[in-house]
């Protein structure tokens, strides 16, 4: 009986045992289940995590790019943004870090909104800071064409006074002449008779040239271009030089006046051919005229 009883005792022993068993592996299935779900999702939570990390960094950089910015708030913000996604890459899945790296991906896009807001302001200001540069630009080019305007109208104005003020010859004319022991002049045109060459013209009247000693040159060149009479060089300025047959001296007092000259030739006679006669004032031919001796 007693027997019996032990067999009874261990066969109830035996079965709580075997429930015990089967509870706890059922347990072990489901916690091993729970923790497969539970990696899974801190995988996928991690894979979130670094897909805002890396949406943000590529903001990033399309805005640096766009503006050509270096060394600013924006590429701090975008270089530490970098560093912690190579921090989550590595790290192992745990939920209470993933929460932590949550609120500092929430803390970023904040900071990029602010930096992004601020950063458009600075594009706003540069731009109408660039339009007043060039509207202030423009404004100063239009001053400055302006007073190129009235600079060449005052430097035309002055040389039309100057022109106006210039002396001036007239009435130009050149003619071949033998000379009589009386002193008298008879215009001949043959060259073996003629004596000397007689330029006369006349300086006309003008009121608003200042009066005073005038000097103009008179120039005579034979049919070899050569210069007749005095034959001396005079520098007008530092690029211009007269070759003179004569000086024509006068005091001019703003009333017309006739003026002659008369140039001997070269040698002892004068070549046949064409003689060309220049007057200068200055540097400036004022009258030309030619004479034939036959």
């Amino acid at each position: 009986m007693e027997n019996e009883n032990k067999n009874t005792g261990i066969k109830i022993i035996t079965g709580i045992l075997a429930v015990l068993l089967v509870i706890a592996g059922a347990f072990a299935i489901k916690l091993y289940n729970q923790e497969k779900n539970t990696k899974a999702e801190l995988t996928k939570e991690k894979q979130v995590v670094l897909k805002d990390l890396k949406q943000m960094v590529s903001k990033y950089d399309a805005v640096i790019e766009e503006n050509n910015l270096k060394d600013t708030d924006l590429n701090q913000a975008r270089d530490r943004i970098q560093v912690l996604i190579d921090s989550v890459e590595t790290m192992e899945a745990d939920i209470s870090v993933l929460r932590r790296y949550r609120d500092e991906v929430y803390k970023l896009k904040k900071e990029r909104e602010f930096l992004f807001t601020q950063n458009d302001s600075l594009r706003g200001m540069n731009k109408m800071l660039a339009m007043r540069v060039d509207s202030t630009t423009y404004e100063l080019e239009v001053e400055q064409m302006k007073r190129d305007s009235l600079s060449m109208e005052k430097n035309k104005l002055a040389e039309k006074v100057a022109l106006g003020s210039s002396l001036s010859a007239s009435k130009l004319r050149g003619t071949g002449v033998i000379q009589r022991n009386s002193g008298k002049l008879v215009e001949n045109d043959r060259a073996r008779r003629v004596d000397k060459i007689r330029a006369c013209y006349t300086v006309p009247q003008n009121r608003i040239a200042e009066a005073g000693d005038k000097e103009l040159y008179v120039q005579i060149l034979d049919p070899k271009d050569q210069v007749l009479g005095e034959n001396k060089t005079i520098a007008i300025d530092s690029v211009t030089n007269v070759t003179y047959s004569a000086i024509s001296k006068f005091y001019y007092e703003n009333t017309s006046l006739d003026i002659c000259e008369n140039i001997d030739p070269i040698g002892e006679d004068f070549e046949k051919g064409v003689y060309k006669i220049n007057v200068y004032d200055g540097g400036r031919v004022i009258a030309q005229t030619t004479v034939v001796l036959d």
